[in-house]
């Protein structure tokens, strides 16, 4: 399966772009835990941490970071390296950066990605590209789909209308996910389309709006 609902590109990013990202991904540190219940089970299995960062302060980014922040959002910007990344993505892919948001995810051994939606908005998709920085050969389960990952490989995917989960990893594992809030239109979808009405219901459930 190759198209803009799920897309998969090898060797994005060299070695060289690796331990840049690598070192920045160091100096991060985590203050707080969250109080949302649902995120709080899915960080428990995570054995590691993830800083959310706000890229676009819309109030779209600025309310999707606050409900799927694991502490606190940053603002502060990031580094030219990564505005290069986000460029890059966006031209090979054809994605807006309208609505944009970061999250740097720094795991031990033994963690794992506990199955989940993502969070969204009415008439958006959260997709996510998820960059593996560091990491194993794995498995990106999404619903009935396999997507073996490789390290320097970027995948994309609808995070929001697909549950998706991974298996334990044996190492550390590194990875940068940038998500896009895009209109249904991006991946072909409709207000009608089963996968977004599963999507809607679970805003209503789990956030509240």
């Amino acid at each position: 399966m190759e198209s803009k609902n799920h897309k998969i590109i090898k060797n994005f990013i060299n070695q060289n772009e690796v331990d840049e990202i690598l070192s920045w991904v160091d100096t991060l540190s985590t203050t707080e835990l969250t109080a949302n219940h649902h995120l709080r089970e899915i960080t428990k299995v995570l054995n590691g941490n993830s800083f959310m960062f706000d890229i676009s302060q819309t109030k779209e980014t600025t309310y999707i970071t606050n409900f799927q922040k694991r502490d606190y959002v940053r603002t502060e910007g990031v580094p030219d390296f990564i505005i290069k990344l986000i460029d890059r993505i966006s031209e090979t892919i054809g994605i807006p950066k309208n609505h944009l948001f970061l999250q740097a995810v720094n795991m031990q051994r033994g963690g794992k990605i506990a199955a989940h939606y993502d969070a969204s908005l009415d008439g958006l998709i959260n997709y996510k590209c998820n960059l593996s920085v560091l990491s194993e050969d794995y498995s990106l389960f999404t619903d009935q789909f396999e997507i073996p990952v490789q390290q320097f490989d970027l995948y994309c995917f609808e995070a929001s209308l697909y549950k998706h989960w991974t298996n334990e990893f044996k190492s550390r594992r590194v990875f940068l996910s940038f998500g896009f809030l895009v209109p249904y239109s991006f991946t072909n979808r409709s207000k009608e389309d089963p996968r977004v009405r599963l999507s809607e219901r679970i805003q209503k459930y789990f956030q509240n709006i």
